[in-house]
């Protein structure tokens, strides 16, 4: 995939002096959602996601399909205050399969304030990051922004970054199933 692969999700094509490597989705008025679903969709090899908000039927859906891929490490986290909603619930559900060498984390943050991140990185090139919750008032009615970054040393800082987030979840989670108090 190009980064230009993604300016039909743009209601206006992008500058020709835009940087080369960088696409911005504003929602309402770009196809935020479009854009989500063709990166999401185009990993192949790692997919890691911290989220705040999340209850994207079709998201969920790729992302379902990624965890059952042997061939493919992903990594989500969530904020425990957002993944506990209805919604939420149900999609967190279907992802109770085997999931070898991937891993779902629910927690805070490492500080014990909310997870506020809405960051992903798709195979150690694409970033995707901003304001954008994964929901459908996030992606196609609320004014956010998503930005798109295809750069390896970007995203290897971020992944970093998801990585200590992810870490603190899990051991938030295993403390929980020690004292379920």
């Amino acid at each position: 995939m190009l980064i230009s692969d993604l300016d039909p999700y743009k209601t206006t094509a992008p500058d020709p002096d835009y940087p080369g490597n960088l696409r911005t989705f504003y929602s309402p008025e770009d196809d935020v959602h479009g854009a989500l679903v063709a990166l999401i969709g185009a990993a192949t090899k790692s997919l890691r996601v911290q989220m705040y908000g999340y209850d994207d039927d079709q998201l969920a859906a790729l992302i379902d399909q990624a965890l059952k891929n042997p061939a493919m490490y992903v990594q989500v986290t969530l904020d425990s205050s957002q993944a506990g909603g209805v919604h939420e619930r149900a999609i967190l559900a279907k992802y109770a399969h085997e999931m070898t060498g991937n891993s779902v984390a629910i927690g805070r943050s490492e500080k014990g304030a909310i997870m506020h991140r809405k960051m992903a990185v798709i195979d150690g090139v694409w970033r995707i990051s901003g304001s954008t919750n994964w929901s459908t008032s996030g992606e196609s009615l609320q004014d956010n922004e998503l930005t798109v970054c295809r750069d390896a040393l970007v995203c290897a800082e971020a992944s970093r970054v998801l990585d200590l987030e992810h870490t603190a979840a899990l051991k938030q989670m295993a403390a929980k199933r020690k004292d379920p108090s």
